[in-house]
């Protein structure tokens, strides 16, 4: 099990589903670089090594086609860890099962990091660049795929080391890049239904207030803790914080005399933080292709962003031109018709 063959393979089933695993049904099945357990000669059928080509094939002419590669990618969320799991099981010279379901185990982690990594990376690349430059990070997989392949078979000492260095950075950057790939899928598929709104012509929001529709009764009684005596919420915005961290989910709370941001954390209260409208000096929206962004400034020089969902843009707009008029800065926005109902009024103490 020390070595770098199944792991290296494992890795590189995490980049592209089937290539690593036809690359080695070849290698067993036409040369004596490569031996398969007793368990996985299946690999090596006729039929195996047809199929396992043609998907590979088509996966490679899927990652070159930007949105088309994201979709993919998540469609195979389950399937690389099982190639990677499969590679890794093949190539073990033993025939105790406990070794080869722990090395299976251990395949398919390797797989799916390997995959949260890719994704995120492609992900990132498909909502900054607007997938200008997903060809380019295709081709560099198909390259880093095929090295990394032909290096676990020819050198597996060096992928071995490659793997521990690929593991090693996981643990340190893994938690962001997490973080970041739910926010470009949320990014993503928030941009697709806006699509769809407007294919369909859905009615565009009227007020603010509408976005506290977006939270649920209980959200609502339970955040109502945060604010002053008599203090009226004119609407609630989620989105995400930048962080160092990774993108943070954030709820922010816009009323007459403050705003207040509200970060959920597990097991524990949400992070609050509190501006004073009268100490805002600039409050702008900006709609991008797939998300829209609030920003925030005070005399203090305090900068805060929030990154929304695309079907939050009309919501982020208002809030703005409502953060600018309440501090002074710009033209009152049209008057808000009274609320429609109760819980609109005002959030309990």
């Amino acid at each position: 099990m020390i070595s770098g063959l199944p792991w290296g393979l494992a890795l590189s089933s995490g980049i592209n589903t089937y290539l690593p695993l036809f690359l080695l049904a070849l290698f067993a099945r036409f040369s004596h670089a490569v031996h398969l357990s007793p368990r996985f000669q299946w690999l090596i059928s006729d039929q195996a090594i047809v199929v396992l080509g043609l998907l590979a094939a088509c996966e490679i002419l899927a990652q070159k086609f930007p949105v088309l590669d994201n979709f993919w990618d998540f469609a195979h969320t389950l399937l690389r860890p099982i190639a990677g799991a499969l590679a890794a099981g093949a190539t073990l010279t033993t025939n105790n099962l406990f070794e080869t379901v722990l090395a299976m185990a251990i395949g398919g982690t390797l797989a799916a990091a390997a995959h949260s990594t890719k994704s995120s990376l492609r992900l990132a690349s498909t909502t900054k660049t607007i997938g200008a430059g997903n060809l380019f990070l295709s081709l560099g997989e198909d390259a880093a795929v095929l090295g990394g392949s032909l290096l676990a078979v020819y050198a597996p000492w060096v992928m071995l080391g490659i793997v521990l260095l690929f593991v090693l950075a996981f643990a340190l950057i893994g938690p962001r890049l997490l973080r970041t790939l739910r926010f470009d899928l949320a990014v993503l598929g928030s941009g697709f239904a806006s699509l769809l709104r407007w294919v369909f012509r859905a009615k565009r929001p009227e007020n603010l207030r509408e976005s506290l529709l977006e939270m649920s009764p209980e959200r609502l009684r339970e955040w109502g803790a945060t604010l002053e005596p008599g203090e009226e919420v004119l609407g609630a915005l989620y989105g995400w914080k930048p962080a160092r961290g990774g993108p943070r989910r954030a709820w922010l709370l816009l009323t007459a005399r403050r705003l207040v941001w509200l970060q959920p954390r597990i097991l524990r209260s949400p992070k609050l933080q509190v501006m004073r409208i009268p100490d805002v000096t600039l409050a702008r929206y900006r709609n991008l292709v797939l998300f829209a962004k609030l920003e925030v400034l005070t005399k203090q020089n305090e900068s805060l962003t929030l990154n929304l969902p695309k079907r939050s843009a009309a919501f982020a707009e208002m809030a703005a031109a409502r953060i600018q008029a309440l501090a002074g800065l710009g033209a009152a926005p049209a008057p808000e018709p009274p609320p429609a109902a109760a819980r609109f009024a005002s959030l309990p103490h």
